[in-house]
């Protein structure tokens, strides 16, 4: 009670001191600076003796307001270091995409545009920035003029210090040669492998960033699960492909359409089978590979688009029994479609993405592109040709079958024709082989065997989900490292060797 007492005398004391003070200033006029110096110590000392004197010591309140500013420099500390850190990834993102935004397009960045897109970018009334990151995800940079080398680097900010090793393309040493020991060439071997799957995990994870994926031209609504193939065996990866349909249109899907009775009444390879078959990728890596006689002993050779063998025969052979198409090869005029020797007697597979949950009437209203006028015209002037077209809902069905075997997000575009093609093959053949489909030593910054053009893209993918499927496809290979990066395939057993 004491403590209280005293409170209340002082601060009773204060009043009066207070009120003195105010009378005092007007009876005697204190102007002086002094005075009113004076005036405020004296206040002064009596606010700290009434607020301070019976609760909290001066030291507990020196301390106090210690931790206060401690606890209000390191707040701001942080809220500043963060708003720098994020100004500085920011800008150098702008500094990138300016960058990309202002480089001219190169011949081959148009062909690839067009293979994706059908039309020119200059064609384009408006190309967005978007569309800009859409085309060029990954830059190439030269490491010598002399001996051709690109490395492949991510353009992101990073830090210096934990840059990681980059991927080169066009370079020889690690190529296995005549004076090479067999533990020199599994090293080699070994090196490239490691480098070639980090880099492909790296291009699958910058792929599923969450700024990429505001791009869904196809309004694909994925919601199943996801889950690291890693996990499973290549027989069960393939028994779950197996159970993932890729079929071919026939007349009875068709409701009501013109191109309705220029459609086979059965499917691709019905009761067919086959020991041997080929899928002859249109990479770079193909060229001076010496793979053609080995290409040609497959009793079927399957090859993609506008992909020419004339000239080639030595590297890529000559046998063709099945060419898979996608729409645009059918539709413009620049392929020569109707005219070119190039599709003719051989057996033709085109295709063409719908809409993830577009039915298949609602396909043939609306394509992506209006392929039917060119189809039927084919079919009118050789209605024994073998021409089919994939219903475009399992194209997606192989899409589902890649993102669930994938712990991050793909981009949601259908899947390459190369993938297509496995997955149509493994029905009817023993074995299938992919040549130069997962990258060997040979890989360079050629984009086609056929094609003079450079560009890394078509390795690793721009569009379609490659660095998935690629990852895939050599996991569920059965030859050994050397057949795969250093001759130049993979090897992928034929659904009639499991039972599932």
């Amino acid at each position: 009670m004491k403590d209280v007492d005293v409170i209340k005398q002082m601060r009773i004391e204060m009043a009066l001191f207070l009120g003195e003070a105010s009378l005092g200033s007007r009876r005697r006029n204190f102007f002086t600076s002094e005075h009113n110096l004076l005036e405020e110590d004296i206040i002064y000392d009596w606010c700290w003796k009434v607020c301070s004197y019976p609760i909290f010591p001066k030291k507990v309140v020196a301390t106090m307001r210690a931790l206060v500013v401690s606890i209000w420099v390191f707040i701001n500390l942080v809220f500043f270091g963060m708003c720098g850190y994020m100004y500085l990834l920011w800008s150098q993102y702008w500094m990138y995409m300016e960058k990309q935004t202002e480089t001219t397009t190169s011949t081959y960045d148009q062909q690839i545009y067009f293979y994706n897109r059908g039309y020119y970018p200059n064609d384009a009334a408006v190309i967005t920035r978007s569309q800009n990151m859409s085309e060029t995800k990954r830059t190439k940079h030269s490491a010598g003029r002399d001996n051709g080398t690109i490395l492949i680097k991510n353009s992101k900010p990073r830090f210096p210090n934990l840059q990681p090793k980059e991927f080169e393309l066009g370079t020889k040493k690690y190529r296995c040669w005549r004076n090479d020991s067999a533990n020199d060439c599994d090293k080699k071997t070994s090196t490239f492998k490691e480098d070639l799957l980090k880099e492909l995990r790296k291009v699958l994870t910058e792929e599923s960033n969450v700024l990429k994926m505001t791009e869904n031209p196809y309004n694909v609504r994925y919601e199943g699960e996801r889950s690291n193939y890693m996990d499973r065996s290549p027989k069960e990866i393939l028994c779950q492909l197996k159970k993932t349909p890729l079929k071919t249109l026939t007349r009875s899907d068709i409701a009501f359409h013109p191109v309705k009775d220029y459609i086979p009444k059965r499917g691709l390879f019905e009761n067919k089978r086959f020991n041997s078959c080929a899928i002859v990728a249109s990479a770079g890596a193909l060229k001076d590979s010496n793979l053609g006689p080995l290409i040609d002993s497959h009793d079927l050779v399957l090859r993609f688009n506008h992909a020419p063998t004339k000239g080639f025969e030595k590297d890529v052979g000559r046998k063709t029994t099945i060419r898979v198409l996608n729409s645009q090869v059918v539709t413009k005029r620049e392929f020569r479609f109707l005219t070119s020797d190039l599709y003719k007697n051989t057996t033709l597979v085109a295709w063409d993405p719908s809409n993830y949950t577009d039915s298949i009437n609602q396909w043939l209203v609306k394509p992506e592109f209006n392929l039917f006028p060119n189809y039927m015209e084919s079919r009118k002037r050789d209605l024994k040709s073998r021409f089919f077209l994939l219903n475009p809902k399992s194209v997606w069905d192989v899409w589902d079958f890649l993102q669930s075997n994938s712990l991050s997000r793909l981009r949601p575009n259908p899947p390459s024709s190369g993938f297509l093609g496995l997955r149509l093959l493994l029905p009817h053949c023993v074995f299938v082989d992919m040549f130069e489909y997962v990258p060997s030593t040979r890989v360079t910054k050629r984009c086609h065997y056929y094609d003079p053009e450079d560009n890394p893209a078509c390795t690793f993918g721009v569009w379609h989900p490659l660095a998935a499927e690629k990852l895939l496809t050599y996991y569920i290979n059965s030859a050994d490292d050397k057949t795969v990066f250093q001759r130049g395939y993979v090897r992928i057993p034929g659904f009639k060797n499991f039972n599932c």
